[in-house]
């Protein structure tokens, strides 16, 4: 070989070193401080839903109402609740927002979430409703505002309220009061 070819090798070992000296120096260390190592890969933790384990995955979450009524059709899931007697806006909200969680957080093909809390009337033996919601999980603000999902308060707060498309009925406002005009 001749000399300009070994000066050509030369030098690109010598970049090739000098390039990895560099990503070295400047890279990440290994394990970061405290000694332990983080994930670079993390495991998918959401189900996806069906008939199979539509129960299990419900029942595994402890809601303050009665769960009445689901149905799971193709990629819209529909939950009704029966507020209890003594029950408060603020644990149908929290039903609601848990939920929503679980819905959305938890299962990769639920697409819309339809949920109704009802009263049961015992003069007619049939269910009266007082709220309804409509969740999407192509709404905007579920790809930025998860994390505000747990500190909402729907019943005073009119944004959370039009993204959740929260309606309330006349029974709502004579049970619980009306709901606040406040944003």
């Amino acid at each position: 070989m001749t000399s300009s070819v070994w000066k050509a090798l030369s030098a690109a070992a010598c970049c090739a070193g000098l390039a990895a000296a560099l990503l070295i120096a400047i890279a990440p260390e290994s394990v970061p401080d405290g000694g332990r190592h983080l994930a670079v890969f993390g495991q998918d933790r959401s189900v996806r839903l069906d008939s199979d384990n539509l129960v299990d995955l419900l029942a595994g979450t402890e809601f303050g109402q009665r769960i009445r009524r689901v149905r799971w059709s193709g990629s819209v899931l529909s939950v009704d609740f029966t507020v209890a007697d003594g029950g408060s806006a603020e644990a149908v909200y929290a039903d609601l927002k848990e939920l929503i969680a679980l819905s959305f957080w938890h299962t990769s093909n639920v697409r819309r979430l339809l949920v109704r809390f009802g009263e049961h009337d015992s003069a007619s033996g049939r269910e009266r409703l007082l709220l309804a919601a409509d969740v999407r999980r192509s709404d905007p603000w579920i790809a930025s505002h998860w994390s505000g999902l747990k500190a909402a308060d729907p019943g005073r707060d009119r944004i959370w309220r039009e993204r959740l498309r929260i309606v309330t009925t006349r029974l709502w406002q004579e049970r619980f009061g009306s709901v606040e005009p406040e944003s």
